[in-house]
């Protein structure tokens, strides 16, 4: 089969230019309310979380650079969407959403596209399609190695001479 014929390569294709329609149709509407793409997939997984995330988790949720997260966290901050917090004793630095980060996620971004974008679909070919998307985003993610743990870092409930082990 040659390059041209290979079925992967025109999904590949597909994907592709979908996504790259979908989130133009997005950021021009994000464009409204002076939102990025990126601060408001930030206050979603804020809105998402129970606790607040730290810097490192927003990044590798995101699969941005660490440095990318921190200045888009520095501008959210100063437009009063999050605030940084320090825990005493530890090293790590959290994200907590505001009151103001949160009102403008809940009421002021309508993502009035994506819902125009997706209600095409039925209920079951949404959740198809979102079976096969995470089917394929773990495939990458594997491939990639972004979720790797080094068998010395897994926690195992036994260990070789059968003794529960520890934390």
């Amino acid at each position: 089969m040659s390059k041209v014929d290979d079925p992967r390569i025109e999904l590949q294709a597909l994907l592709h230019s979908t996504n790259e329609t979908v989130q133009r149709a997005v950021k021009l509407e994000l464009a409204q309310y002076k939102l990025s793409q990126s601060q408001v997939g930030v206050l979603h997984m804020l809105v998402k979380s129970v606790d607040m995330l730290t810097l490192n988790q927003l990044a590798e949720a995101s699969i941005k650079e660490l440095n990318s997260v921190t200045t888009l966290i520095d501008r959210m901050q100063k437009n009063k969407m999050v605030e940084k917090v320090k825990i005493p004793g530890e090293n790590k630095t959290y994200v907590a959403l505001t009151d103001k980060g949160r009102d403008m996620y809940n009421n002021t971004v309508t993502e009035h596209a994506i819902m125009l974008i997706f209600d095409i679909l039925s209920d079951t070919e949404k959740k198809q399609l979102t079976h096969l998307l995470e089917k394929l985003r773990h495939q990458a993610r594997s491939i990639l190695g972004l979720d790797y743990v080094p068998p010395f870092l897994q926690r195992k409930s036994n260990n070789t001479h059968g003794a529960e082990e520890t934390e």
